[in-house]
């Protein structure tokens, strides 16, 4: 499950999306330089090998630890792409092929504007299909919708196996995980004629993942007046029922907390301005998290996938003691918004990348301070999750398999 937004607003271009995972399914920020390759070299994406190109464009990679593509990114040109599951009647192809993720790497990796990613999707998804595993802990196929922004442009890619239809952005799109276009596409694949949503969508289960629902939730709230890089933060933390319970299951809501039969858990999110600047959490909650600035080069973060995984296990492991309610949550929400102000000011204020890349390097390092006080405070606490008997269980036990995993969680 996962949102993703655009919206242009006098003359500029934003950007965001929550990459909702299983609770215990690290999400990693990376940033991947640039590259040169030889000429014949195959590059392994999560299931099959490929071509490789000779060059790959520097990327920012906001990623499952464990899947070689990543949800959603953005590159050196300014191209930000995310992508969504979609739950569609295509029967299954039994050779694995590409996943979503995998594509959304590719085209970040080989492309420099948002028509030329949809075409690079659209070639990878016709001579490899998609097809594996995308559930960490579970068995977990789908199809895959794509929102895809430049600066100038932006398109919405929508999938069913190999079928496919494209529709170019206006002025505000979201996506969720459900398919929007029906008859009102720009381009698509040569074997359907037809709504493309009406033939293709699997209706019980978009019900289940309350997609519908958080769609519209998302493109309201761009309607509405404010700053943009607050409008953004607000889309993103909202839930259903207006108030942040992090005991309590909403699978229904922008910000995605896990514990029910069905749903996950938003494990990232980020937002930005295209080409300019750009926030994100490296941490799960976002009505928890702290949003930090990041310039377009994002040089302050690990190529390194370890220190990435170190970054996002220290503050899951702050979250899950506010859920085990060790840490006083409204204390905490208002110490944490106070900050987040402060790193938002400051970034708009910089007049230039220099500055800007000073001010990210200064909100980075208070939030580090900023969450092992917390930490530090409850060190001798053990996480104990409370809520409703099916919540309480299911977060004591992913909270069991963590540590097992990981020594010191």
């Amino acid at each position: 499950m996962c949102d993703t937004i655009y919206f242009k607003r006098n003359g500029k271009s934003y950007f965001g999306k929550n990459s909702d995972r299983s609770p215990n399914e690290a999400h990693l920020m990376i940033r991947e330089p640039e590259r040169n390759f030889k000429k014949g070299e195959m590059v392994k994406t999560t299931y099959i090998e490929i071509p490789q190109v000779e060059y790959t464009n520097a990327c920012v990679l906001l990623k499952p630890h464990w899947i070689w593509g990543a949800e959603m990114g953005w590159n050196e040109f300014g191209l930000n792409i995310g992508n969504e599951a979609v739950f569609t009647n295509v029967k299954r192809e039994k050779q694995n092929g590409l996943i979503g993720m995998d594509m959304l790497r590719l085209a970040l990796e080989r492309c420099k504007t948002s028509s030329e990613a949809v075409d690079c999707i659209i070639s990878l998804l016709e001579t490899y299909g998609q097809h594996g595993n995308c559930g960490f802990d579970k068995k977990f196929y789908y199809d895959n919708a794509f929102l895809i922004a430049d600066n100038d442009e932006a398109y919405v890619l929508e999938t069913a196996g190999r079928n496919y239809v494209v529709k170019k952005v206006m002025d505000i799109a979201t996506i969720s995980n459900c398919l929007s276009i029906g008859e009102d596409y720009d381009r698509k694949s040569s074997n359907f004629e037809g709504d493309f949503k009406k033939k293709f969508q699997n209706n019980l289960f978009t019900l289940v993942a309350g997609a519908e629902k958080r769609k519209k939730a998302t493109f309201d709230a761009l309607t509405q007046e404010g700053e943009p890089f607050d409008l953004m933060k607000k889309t993103l933390c909202c839930h259903s029922s207006n108030k942040v319970d992090v005991n309590k299951s909403s699978t229904d809501s922008v910000c995605m907390h896990a514990g029910n039969l069905f749903g996950d858990q938003t494990t990232g999110s980020y937002f930005g301005e295209i080409n300019k600047m750009y926030f994100v959490t490296g941490s799960s909650f976002p009505c928890l998290s702290i949003y930090k600035p990041l310039t377009k080069d994002a040089e302050i973060l690990p190529e390194d996938e370890e220190v990435a995984l170190k970054y996002w296990l220290k503050h899951e492991k702050l979250n899950r003691h506010i859920m085990s309610g060790n840490i006083d949550v409204d204390e905490y929400l208002q110490a944490a918004e106070q900050l987040q102000e402060e790193f938002i000011r400051k970034a708009s204020d910089a007049k230039n990348e220099t500055e800007l890349a000073k001010v990210s390097e200064y909100c980075f390092d208070k939030e580090n301070a900023f969450v092992d006080s917390y930490l530090d405070r409850v060190k001798d606490k053990k996480i104990h999750i409370h809520g409703g008997l099916y919540f309480r269980n299911y977060w004591n036990k992913k909270t069991r398999i963590l540590s097992k995993e990981y020594k010191g969680f």
